[in-house]
């Protein structure tokens, strides 16, 4: 198995989510040059020990390696058993009795002609296919390695000559029709192999960088919400685990050292006291922010595991606390339940920040982080700027997560001059992407 069929299946790994680093990549070629490549079993085994490290990874490890191979140029005729049994029957079909001037390729048996296509095909980067439009490209250069190029001059030539010439002509779209079907057959799968992967990865990023109220035309967002999500906890237990060991103290540490001459050397870490820190979101759901909303609610409760306590309101023209419905129902349910009964127009900003100084003073204090998600846009109503000034002077800090562009912060009803001198952090949050990196921030500040 040459290098670079080892490095297409790793690449084909990656896509099927396994998370293989360069180091762990060059480990596997190592291993396989040591185990060699004719013992499919022991081969399996060795880059199974190099390259899965979670166990929910091992089916798709396993499902990947068998149709890797299944595809590979050296057992062409197993890749037929995933045909259909029209393709089937197209791959056994001989092509017509060849005439004097016809291509050699007309010459070949159903066997050689799998045969070399299976070779074209070991010569061909399907890695490089990413969306499902271009296996109509890679199966056209896949016939054109082979030599279709002359039968389509041949049938161009005979289109010109008599009936008999025409009838041969007709006999030869009809094989090359079969081939192509073949050819279509072999690409496809490629595709589900290498092109699969990216194309998921593809739309996740598209998914991720459009805006919100777009959001609704794509399928599997809240699985998207979840991956994102999981992926920020990691992260967040991973500094969590730093932070609890502190920092090296190496007054101690070297004073320690001098009885044994530093040998071993034993460490000792300065511990910082643990926060308590709590978190109070308070979500504008009126129709021009409900999707932002949606989703910042989704993706701070798909985090209860690394997240303080959360406390969350919704409001339009009206504030109430929804903290139970998450308790209550999944959060995609909880949201939509939600929305369903706080949302609607005439948005008051003034009257919301007043309703939740009154329902949380006592609560609020150094340690609680206070996030707002809104446009801002009061319908000229009193703006209650004061009010947020005496949570602000109250609480460990204010971040505002705004939807729209800066650009547009004070434009029409806007009044984000007014809030935003209250506010330790103002952002956009008009995407995934935003809000992941909002979140991340937040996640990293908490314990400072």
């Amino acid at each position: 198995m040459p290098q670079r069929r080892l490095q297409e299946l790793i690449q084909a790994l990656r896509g099927a989510g396994l998370r293989i680093s360069p180091a762990e990549a060059t480990e596997a070629m190592q291993a396989a040059a040591l185990i060699g490549y004719r013992h499919r079993d022991r081969l399996e085994s060795a880059l199974a020990v190099t390259l899965v490290k979670r166990q929910q990874d091992q089916l798709a490890f396993a499902e990947t390696f068998a149709r890797f191979f299944s595809l590979s140029a050296a057992h062409a005729d197993d890749a037929d058993n995933t045909a259909s049994p029209g393709e089937a029957d197209q791959a056994s079909m001989p092509a017509p009795a060849a005439k004097r001037d016809d291509p050699a390729l007309l010459a070949q048996s159903p066997q050689q002609l799998q045969q070399q296509m299976a070779e074209a095909a070991a010569q061909m980067d399907f890695t490089a296919m990413e969306v499902i439009t271009q296996q109509g490209l890679f199966t056209r250069r896949l016939l054109m390695s082979m030599g279709m190029g002359a039968v389509d001059e041949r049938i161009l030539q005979l289109d010109q000559g008599d009936g008999r010439d025409q009838a041969h002509a007709g006999q030869l779209r009809q094989w090359r029709q079969q081939v192509r079907a073949q050819a279509a057959a072999l690409v496809r799968r490629q595709f589900q192999l290498h092109g699969a992967g990216k194309g998921r990865a593809l739309r996740e990023q598209t998914m991720r960088e459009v805006p919100f109220r777009q959001l609704r035309e794509f399928r599997d967002t809240r699985a998207l919400v979840r991956k994102m999500a999981r992926r920020l906890a990691s992260l967040h237990q991973r500094r969590m685990r730093r932070s609890r060991r502190g920092l090296l103290d190496a007054r101690r540490t070297l004073v320690a050292s001098v009885r044994n001459d530093g040998v071993p050397a034993r460490l000792f870490w300065r511990q910082r006291p643990r926060r308590k820190s709590r978190v109070m979101v308070i979500c504008d759901v009126s129709s021009s922010v409900r999707e932002p909303a949606r989703f910042l609610l989704q993706f701070l409760y798909a985090m209860t595991d690394v997240l303080p306590r959360v406390r969350s309101f919704a409001f339009a023209s009206r504030l109430e606390e929804i903290t139970d419905d998450f308790a209550d129902y999944r959060p995609e349910v909880a949201v939509g339940r939600i929305l369903d009964r706080v949302s609607g127009s005439g948005t008051d900003y003034g009257s919301m920040f007043e309703t939740f100084w009154q329902r949380c003073e006592k609560q609020l204090d150094s340690n609680t982080t206070v996030i707002v998600l809104g446009d801002a846009r009061n319908n000229y109503l009193p703006d209650g700027a004061e009010t947020l000034a005496q949570i602000r002077r109250r609480v460990k800090q204010v971040w505002w997560l705004n939807p729209e562009a800066p650009s547009r912060w004070n434009s029409g009803d806007a009044v984000m001059d007014r809030y935003l001198p209250h506010c330790r952090v103002a952002r956009q949050c008009g995407s995934l992407n935003d809000l992941e990196r909002v979140v991340d921030a937040l996640l990293a500040g908490l314990d400072r």
